[in-house]
């Protein structure tokens, strides 16, 4: 079950109603949601125009839709009315900036508005070789790919050090774990009282996890990251669907 399918069952499960997703792009995963209020944010959008009316035909909630041309920070930093207004997000998409810091800031912003029963997927978890998990500010530049060995296209970055970072900072307040399906499938849910101090970066600890390499990942996933198995997806959407119902 990749992100796509793993969401709509979740939307289709519960009375779950708005959808946030960070780095949109083309589309692609955001247009198929069927939820009722979708928001997409990304830095530059590449949608055309026939793929938007395609999925309008296919999902009538598109109508609604709004879109953020703009950074993630920006985003959270200028629309603050607005999302106190929709209240709560009741389902986020990260699938930015494949960097550790930028997925860090998207989640812990992020959780200033989640539904309690809510949950947050962050894409590109579990980098399937070395190469996929090149630490970079950006998609790695020509002269960066022609450096490293094993290079395919692939890229995942270092977002998995988010789920490591989240599992030391705020155990008691969130359960984070990654899914061994579609390039790893961080889960992040509240299961305690949002501390609004506590989503600021602890740089100490921030610095700390950002020297662990994918070797150390690759060593102790289990230890790492919480992995567990694509079936989980199964336990995910039973869970959902008892709690919203």
């Amino acid at each position: 079950m990749n992100r796509i399918e793993l969401i709509q069952e979740v939307f289709k499960k519960t009375n779950f109603k708005n959808y946030l997703e960070i780095g949109c792009h083309k589309g692609l995963s955001f247009l198929p949601i069927k939820a009722r209020y979708k928001f997409a944010v990304d830095p530059q959008f590449q949608i055309p125009t026939t793929r938007k009316l395609k999925w309008l035909s296919r999902v009538p909630y598109n109508i609604n839709n709004k879109y953020f041309e703009e950074t993630s920070d920006d985003f959270f930093l200028k629309r603050e009315a607005q999302l106190k207004k929709i209240k709560q997000l009741d389902v986020v998409l990260i699938d930015g900036l494949h960097t550790y810091r930028a997925s860090l800031k998207d989640v812990l912003n992020s959780l200033k508005y989640l539904n309690k029963q809510g949950m947050i997927i962050m894409h590109d978890c579990y980098p399937p070789f070395k190469a996929a998990a090149l630490p970079t500010d950006n998609y790695p530049s020509p002269e960066e790919q022609k450096g490293v060995e094993g290079w395919t296209g692939q890229w995942c970055g270092d977002v998995w050090k988010t789920i490591v970072y989240l599992r030391k900072s705020l155990p008691d307040m969130v359960d984070a774990c990654v899914i061994d399906t579609d390039y790893g499938l961080g889960y992040v849910r509240l299961k305690g009282k949002i501390e609004r101090n506590k989503l600021i970066i602890d740089e100490k600890l921030f610095a700390e996890i950002d020297q662990l390499t994918y070797d150390d990942l690759a060593k102790d996933p289990q230890l790492m990251i919480n992995i567990k198995s694509a079936e989980y997806t199964e336990t995910i959407i039973e869970d959902m669907a008892n709690l919203n119902n």
